[in-house]
């Protein structure tokens, strides 16, 4: 495992605490909206592989992570909200107003922030950083 923080691409922004990178791949069936094995804890990233594949092409790889470890001061739009969570239709957002990726947390859905590739960035955690409670 490795400690690593997920940023905003545009203005630098930390978008989370240190979290354990897992090096393990989980696979996650797109079709099923609840996988209860995929239990996400705070403070902990998962790659999670997306099945079935798009016909001839590979799977999709993604990293997720608990929704509670998003930083403070990133924001998730109220009209995205479903019976009683979000509905992760790039609805975060960065402290400057960037989008940032899609926070799940509804009751139909395996709870998950999946963050936008093309809007955020992962770099390792200072060893400073990592000591303490994560945060």
């Amino acid at each position: 495992m490795s400690a690593q923080k997920l940023y905003c691409k545009l203005c630098q922004s930390a978008l989370t605490g240190p979290l354990q990178l897992r090096d393990d791949v989980h696979e996650f069936q797109r079709l099923q909206a609840q996988d209860d094995s995929l239990e996400i804890p705070i403070w902990e990233a998962l790659i999670v592989e997306i099945l079935p594949a798009p016909s001839g092409r590979a799977a999709e790889k993604q990293i997720w992570f608990s929704p509670g470890s998003l930083v403070d001061d990133v924001v998730t739009d109220h009209n995205s909200y479903g019976c009683c969570g979000y509905d992760g239709r790039e609805n975060t957002r960065c402290k400057l107003g960037h989008i940032i990726g899609g926070r799940i947390d509804e009751c139909a859905h395996q709870p998950r922030f999946e963050p936008n590739p093309q809007m955020t960035y992962w770099a390792g955690a200072h060893f400073s950083e990592t000591s303490g409670d994560g945060g």
